[in-house]
């Protein structure tokens, strides 16, 4: 699995977390390989919240700019 050494964007986190669900819905997994597709699945969720945390701020600076 990627580690994240240059910034990862959302959609490829998403995609990546998304596969990883994926595979514990379709599979009887390994405890081993099962944890560690935990743990990356919990740094993949926590990349997609602060990207769309940011972009929540964003986007509220953006409608009081413009009194929306």
């Amino acid at each position: 699995m990627p580690t994240e050494k240059k910034e990862t964007t959302f959609k490829v986190a998403f995609e990546e977390l998304e596969k990883i669900a994926e595979k514990f819905e379709g599979e009887e997994v390994d405890l081993e390989k099962g944890l560690k597709d935990f743990e990356r699945g919990l740094e993949l969720a926590s990349i997609c919240k602060k990207k769309l945390g940011a972009l929540e701020a964003r986007v509220k600076e953006i409608q009081e700019k413009f009194e929306v």
